[in-house]
């Protein structure tokens, strides 16, 4: 649902980088083009009452591995990075702390397939980027997670994880950012840094799996 023409602020300030743009049911889907790490970015939204702001929600995804090359390497690779998945956590009130931790979707797909092994290579890397732990700590985004790209909710438990775990289709990182947007010269400047914030962290994504990957082939 758009909030008080915020969406259309956020499409303007991106216009120079879209492709294309679609409306769905989960959001506005844009592809981009640009040179950053991913090429697909959900925008959507939900207001504040009683306010004139929203929590803006944006999902930006990178394919790395596509349809026929998925190979056995590929494929056992996939099966090590679904424990890399990772989620943005704060800790006190006054002055917060932001580290990455082990996501909850690991967990949810540890319960269904226990061989899934909790892999914290990726949250190591992105806790020491100190550039992105700068951007978390200026726009304090009140959700933050770093996923392959599995759709839990659209899979049948047990058996439909199971097939998909040891046959993917394809390998996509997903970087999912909610954070409070107000309308304001400073809107631009916090749209650019949550770009900035899933480009560093899918592009880390990728490197990781590259890395893993090493250790399968």
């Amino acid at each position: 649902m758009e909030v008080f023409g915020t969406q259309q602020i956020q499409v303007e300030i991106l216009k120079p980088f879209i492709k294309s743009k679609t409306e769905t049911s989960v959001g506005l889907l844009l592809e981009m083009e640009w040179d950053r790490n991913f090429e697909k970015l959900i925008l959507s939204s939900r207001w504040i009452s009683l306010t004139i702001d929203s929590i803006q929600k944006y999902v930006g995804s990178h394919t790395m591995v596509k349809g026929d090359d998925m190979d056995e390497t590929w494929r056992n690779t996939f099966a090590k990075l679904l424990g890399t998945g990772v989620t943005l956590e704060s800790k006190g009130r006054l002055f917060r702390k932001y580290a990455f931790e082990i996501s909850p979707t690991v967990k949810k797909i540890r319960d269904i397939i226990p061989e899934v092994s909790e892999d914290d290579s990726l949250v190591r890397s992105l806790n020491g980027d100190p550039a992105l732990m700068k951007l978390v700590s200026e726009t304090k985004p009140i959700k933050f997670t770093v996923d392959l790209s599995v759709g839990l909710e659209n899979l049948p438990l047990g058996a439909g994880l199971r097939s998909l775990f040891t046959q993917p289709r394809e390998m996509t990182w997903t970087a999912e950012i909610e954070m409070y947007m107000m309308r304001g010269r400073g809107i631009k400047k916090a749209i650019m840094n949550t770009m900035d914030m899933m480009d560093i962290t899918i592009k880390k994504a990728v490197e990781n799996s590259m890395r893993v990957k090493e250790t399968v082939a």
